[in-house]
C-alpha cells in the first residue's frame, strides 16, 4: 500500500470516528443520559469499524508498527466506552464524568496518541485521529 493510499484510509477512518465523537461531545447536557448512552454506542461502533479497517490494511513498512499500535489502542478503548455507556445508563452524571476522565487518562489513549505522533514525525497526514 502506498503512503498516499494509507493516509487516505487513515483519514477516512478518522472522519467516521470524528462524526460520532463530535455528536457525543456536542450533546453535553442536552438530552437525557439514555440519549447520551445511545451516542456512546455509536462512538463505540465507529471506533471498532475504524480499528477493523486499519487492521485489514497492509500499511507502508515504515508505519506498520504504528498502525498495529493504533489498531490495538482503538480496540482497547472499546471497554472504556462501554463503561461510559454503563455510567450513563445507571450511574448518573457524576459516574459519567468519572468514566470519561478515566477514558481520557487511559494508557490506551496514550498509546494511540504516541503512534499518531510517530506517524506525523514520519511525514504522514493523519486527519482527525491526529487532532
Amino acid at each position: 500500500m502506498s503512503k498516499a493510499d494509507y493516509q487516505q484510509r487513515l483519514q477516512a477512518d478518522g472522519k467516521i470516528v470524528q462524526h460520532t465523537v463530535t455528536a457525543l461531545t456536542a450533546s453535553g447536557s442536552a438530552g437525557s443520559l439514555a440519549q447520551f448512552a445511545t451516542k456512546v454506542d455509536a462512538a463505540e461502533a465507529a471506533v471498532t469499524k475504524a480499528a477493523d479497517d486499519l487492521a485489514s490494511l497492509k500499511p507502508p513498512k515504515d508505519v506498520a508498527s504504528d498502525n498495529a499500535q493504533i489498531v490495538t489502542a482503538l480496540r482497547a478503548i472499546g471497554p472504556g466506552l462501554d463503561k461510559l455507556k454503563q455510567a450513563a445508563v445507571s450511574g448518573g452524571a457524576a459516574a459519567v464524568i468519572a468514566a470519561d476522565t478515566a477514558l481520557e487518562r487511559s494508557p490506551q489513549l496514550k498509546t494511540l496518541l504516541k503512534a499518531i505522533a510517530d506517524l506525523k514525525a514520519k511525514g504522514y497526514t493523519v486527519g482527525f485521529l491526529g487532532a
